[in-house]
């Protein structure tokens, strides 16, 4: 029994919101991705969370819409199963999200999950496998959760599972943060903990973490992070710079769970960035920084060619709009990461209790108000829009919400 294990795809994603061309590679990744999972005979992908960079279908475009429907459909027909588990980007409170609508499509297949005070999730048997799934949340409620035991599996199943977990799990006696130096300090689930939660489970297919863990290219082991094909921020973009100096490319991990632990094969994707890193000093002429671009184009291949171009704040505009127009000239795209602004710091919530009243409470008292003010939108409407607050989404998609939501106003 084969399955292909991939995460954080993010369709739909605006990293590359500039350019039409390249915000593509989102698909084209998932397009080389079903390829694969065919010429590997693979008989499930497995998307562990994040499949599509948010919950609705009204916050993604068309061309991401319909073609993931045609993907989908195309491995259907290939006889290759496509089950997920909702991340942190695509999990609906209500479970009326973009991904519920596509398995009413039959495009794809979800555990049954639900979250209110605990965790509840239902294993799906298929064939001969069961996959259960624990969903990434806001602010990396999960991880409460799961030391909390707050979680309830329900239903027994004696088939080998396969657990789909969304989130920075510690996996054996290695912490991801100390094997990823951006994510140290932020919170993570225990080994032990999951293995007590499901002590029947073949392979932990684990999402969330951009990275891939391991980073070799075939072994044998219980739990694995494929990492993300193309990722959805700078800091992405900078991991695959790292990985190719390391001689790897995103990947995708091919799981043979016939095999006790279960063998898995990394195959490398070419639809995804190839990536270059370029740092401009404090005060720089235009000349200079276009010479430093023209040599970090010479060094990347193939059809996605991005440069970062790390820059101070105060960095000439004249610099700025000679390295976008090169880059469009040469068919790659530039990336701007300003030192001292792009960096972020993560927002934690301190209890479960918390978590738990965040999501009703906040439903309760969005009803409460909306009639106060007159205002056709539903709670659920409310909440995406906080959501986007809360995520950091670009200023000119919550603008468009909100603008949208406005015109509904009575």
């Amino acid at each position: 029994m084969r399955v292909l294990h991939t995460s954080d795809l993010h369709l739909g994603s605006r990293l590359f919101s500039e350019s039409p061309v390249f915000k593509r590679v989102f698909l084209e990744s998932l397009r080389e991705i079903a390829e694969v999972a065919t010429a590997k005979s693979c008989d499930y992908l497995v998307v562990a969370g994040d499949l599509f960079d948010a919950n609705t279908l009204n916050r993604l475009d068309t061309e991401t819409i319909l073609n993931s429907i045609d993907i989908f459909r195309e491995l259907r027909r290939g006889g290759v199963r496509v089950v997920v588990s909702p991340g942190n980007h695509d999990y609906h409170v209500d479970e009326n999200g973009v991904l519920e609508i596509f398995e009413r499509a039959e495009l794809l297949l979800k555990p049954r999950v639900r979250v209110g005070d605990v965790i509840e999730t239902k294993p799906l048997e298929l064939g001969d496998l069961a996959f259960a799934a624990i969903p990434g949340l806001k602010n990396s409620s999960e991880v409460d959760y799961v030391g909390f035991r707050r979680i309830r599996v329900l239903g027994a199943s004696s088939k080998p599972m396969v657990v789909m977990l969304h989130s920075i799990v510690d996996i054996g006696g290695a912490r991801v943060g100390e094997l990823v130096p951006r994510l140290s300090g932020l919170k993570s689930i225990a080994w032990g903990d999951v293995t007590q939660l499901f002590p029947q489970a073949r392979y932990f297919a684990l999402g969330h973490v951009h990275y891939p863990v391991p980073l070799d290219r075939r072994g044998q082991v219980r739990a694995a992070y494929p990492g993300a094909p193309v990722g959805y921020d700078s800091n992405d973009l900078l991991d695959t710079f790292f990985l190719k100096s390391k001689g790897f490319r995103r990947r995708v991990l091919v799981v043979d769970l016939d095999k006790e632990p279960p063998v898995y094969e990394a195959v490398e994707l070419s639809n995804t960035p190839d990536v270059e890193y370029v740092e401009l000093p404090e005060r720089v002429d235009p000349a200079t920084a276009q010479n430093r671009l023209a040599e970090a184009l010479a060094r990347l291949k193939g059809r996605w060619r991005v440069v970062v171009v790390s820059l101070s704040k105060g960095t000439d505009s004249n610099v700025l709009n000679r390295l976008r127009s090169t880059a469009e000239r040469e068919g790659a795209f530039v990336y701007f990461r300003t030192r001292g602004v792009d960096d972020t710091s993560p927002f934690t919530l301190p209890s479960i209790v918390q978590v738990a009243d965040l999501i009703e409470g906040e439903k309760r008292l969005i009803a409460q108000l909306l009639p106060r003010y007159g205002l056709k939108l539903t709670p659920e409407r409310v909440q995406e829009l906080i959501d986007m607050v809360s995520r950091g989404a670009p200023l000119d998609e919550l603008v468009e919400d909100v603008v949208e939501a406005v015109s509904d106003v009575g």
